[in-house]
């Protein structure tokens, strides 16, 4: 006898550029642009449609990408965060099958091209690194019916001095070396929680600030710490973010160690004074970590 355990559906890849076409003080062109990629999973009464063929409580992955669209038209909104709420506010509103609303964006950084030193009303390249936002909303009242994580992804850093790696535990296949002195490199991917307050669902919240004030911490934080280890500077990037944003919970961490390795050139009788390296990424460290309030 077998039972439906657990089941959910819903849209992946909904991909939307959004253009604002507003105008300069002095009545020119002046353009923004967001680009998103939006997943959107429903959780609620679904069971008969996987066990009896009953599609009465489907609503067709076909109108969730089309809502995108349509709320993106009808909705002021400056932040990933606040088109998800919106986007979760609408699934719960006018479907009373659904439960509750997860929906997941990753937004990608345009910047204004320069051109001869001032920047383009409607002209832009692209950043590296995602903004991403996931917003869940739930059938339920209280505090605990809405939640909503910021973070980045895909942001590679890389410092040539100020990391060192020494003193670990070792035991007879240990081979690795202690240095003083080495290159760091990695690529965050890192999530915050926002506390669940009012605010999150009143807009009291910045969460443009939140996450400018995050990225530029985590960016410092990497770049000014003398790094005992890869470790160590996770967790002080998330012990600073937490002191500089007062509206984070907690925040996690994925972290590759990509390691650069000193090329050998004496074969050649050159001499490579920390020089001369060569990445390598298989195989590499991979270090996770959450930082929360206590």
């Amino acid at each position: 006898m077998a039972h439906l355990q657990s089941n959910s559906y819903g849209k992946q890849r909904v991909r939307l550029t959004k253009v604002l076409r507003g105008n300069a003080p002095d009545g020119s062109p002046l353009h923004e642009v967001q680009e998103y990629t939006i997943q959107i999973m429903l959780h609620g009464d679904f069971e008969a449609i996987y066990t009896h063929g009953d599609n009465a409580n489907c609503g067709p992955t076909d109108t969730m990408k089309n809502t995108v669209y349509a709320i993106a038209r009808q909705t002021s909104f400056d932040s990933p965060e606040d088109f998800g709420l919106a986007l979760s506010a609408r699934f719960i509103d006018r479907f009373p099958q659904v439960h509750a609303a997860d929906v997941q964006i990753a937004m990608s950084r345009w910047k204004r091209i320069e051109v001869h030193g001032q920047a383009h009303p409607f002209a832009f390249v692209k950043e590296h690194g995602q903004r991403t936002a996931a917003v869940t909303r739930r059938r339920t009242t209280g505090p605990s019916n809405l939640s909503v994580a910021g973070g980045v992804s895909g942001l590679e850093v890389f410092k040539s001095s100020g990391s060192a790696f020494g003193g670990f535990f070792r035991d007879e296949f240990t081979t690795l070396p202690d240095t003083d002195e080495r290159i760091l490199a990695t690529t965050v991917d890192a999530v915050w929680n926002y506390l669940s307050t009012p605010g999150l669902a009143s807009g009291e919240i910045s969460f443009n600030e939140a996450w400018e004030t995050s990225l530029q911490t985590i960016t410092e934080v990497f770049a000014t710490h003398d790094s005992p280890s890869l470790q160590a500077t996770l967790y002080l990037m998330g012990e600073e973010m937490l002191k500089r944003s007062p509206a984070i919970s907690d925040v996690s961490f994925t972290m590759p160690n990509q390691h650069h390795i000193l090329f050998d050139l004496t074969p050649f009788e050159l001499d490579n004074p920390d020089e001369i390296y060569y990445g390598t990424d298989s195989p590499f460290g991979i270090i996770t970590g959450t930082v929360a309030r206590q």
